[in-house]
């Protein structure tokens, strides 16, 4: 209600949420929630699931985790799904694990040659999506095929040993906890900082949001849906890169891990699936969740179904979710076929 002060002029009410509304409506907010019962409950199921040598062992397949996530969140945002992580994993610890035993090459140009090469798979589905308008699930899974393919060329069908020192980079440590931890919380800062606080970053989202509104305002959309699916090739390359250090015999399918998890991940980040706006800090969040749950299933089955029904569950409910608090059903059909042309830009392009 307005309220008159002594001079006779009229002030307009001040519609203040309160703190608890405002926290509650960030993105990331059950992210971290359930980051924290998760870590509050795991003692009651295995007391050494929270203990520090469990930590610092799930921590590395944590940030593999949240560096491809945030790739998947960035084509997520875009409004498409990126299917082809798993290839791009695979193709880069390959790549990493056989140049960089060559001596030849030697394993710092291996590195960049992996990432790089296996990168150009996520300009061409970009381009794609872009530019033919196909939809982008059709899209990833044939890159996902070509790059499954380029692995079984290179490797000749055997995995490679990866060079020493990208295995001893991989397991070292810094102030106690694994390096990779801090190579994924330097790749969420600097995602995040320039998503929120760049014109860059508020013009991806505006596209992911509503792409005609970006045109209308001179923002050409193809650039920023080319930009996702480069990016999210990019760091699905670098997570491969340090699996191949990692495990230090990369196998010829351990791409096909991370692909269920990276999707998974974002739904509990709070990127909604219809694209728009996200965050990059709930994703890594989900990636820690994740990585918890998986060692804490670990301690009562070995089995890789019981958490790919988890996680296929998390995903299946973070849908349900969305749309029930206004998600739109029309833009994750568009995931899967063909955008129809907006009735006014038909109109405009018959005058």
């Amino acid at each position: 209600m307005a309220t008159v002060t002594p001079s006779g002029t009229r002030t307009e009410p001040i519609n203040r949420r309160a703190l608890a509304s405002v926290v509650l409506s960030w993105p990331g907010t059950r992210a971290l929630i359930a980051v924290v019962v998760l870590f509050a409950v795991s003692p009651l199921f295995s007391l050494g699931s929270v203990g520090p040598t469990a930590i610092v062992s799930m921590l590395p397949f944590a940030a593999l985790i949240a560096v491809v996530a945030i790739g998947q969140t960035l084509v997520i945002q875009q409004g498409g799904l990126d299917l082809s992580v798993a290839g791009a994993v695979t193709l880069g610890a390959v790549f990493a694990a056989k140049l960089g035993s060559d001596p030849n090459i030697g394993p710092v140009p291996a590195v960049l040659i992996a990432i790089l090469v296996t990168s150009l798979f996520g300009i061409i589905s970009g381009l794609v999506v872009a530019l033919l308008d196909l939809p982008p699930l059709v899209v990833t899974i044939a890159s996902n095929a070509l790059m499954i393919g380029v692995v079984q060329a290179v490797s000749g069908g055997f995995s490679s040993q990866a060079p020493s020192q990208l295995t001893t980079f991989a397991l070292s440590r810094w102030i106690g906890l694994p390096v990779l931890a801090f190579i994924a919380l330097a790749v969420v800062l600097v995602s995040q900082s320039v998503l929120k606080l760049t014109r860059l970053g508020r013009r991806f989202e505006l596209v992911g949001e509503n792409r005609r509104a970006a045109e209308y305002i001179g923002v050409s959309p193809k650039v920023y849906i080319v930009s996702a699916y480069w990016l999210s090739a990019l760091l699905a390359a670098a997570a491969g890169v340090l699996l191949a250090g990692l495990l230090r015999i990369p196998t010829l399918t351990a791409g096909d891990a991370y692909l269920l998890p990276s999707i998974a991940a974002v739904v509990l980040g709070g990127t909604a699936l219809t694209g728009g706006r996200g965050s990059v800090v709930g994703t890594a969040l989900g990636a820690l969740f994740l990585a918890q749950l998986s060692q804490l299933v670990q301690t009562f089955t070995q089995s890789t179904a019981v958490q790919n029904i988890v996680q296929a569950l998390i995903i299946g409910v973070g849908i349900v979710a969305q749309l029930q608090l206004g998600g739109s059903t029309a833009r994750l059909t568009g995931l899967v076929t063909k955008r129809k042309p907006h009735p006014s830009t038909s109109k405009r392009s018959v005058n």
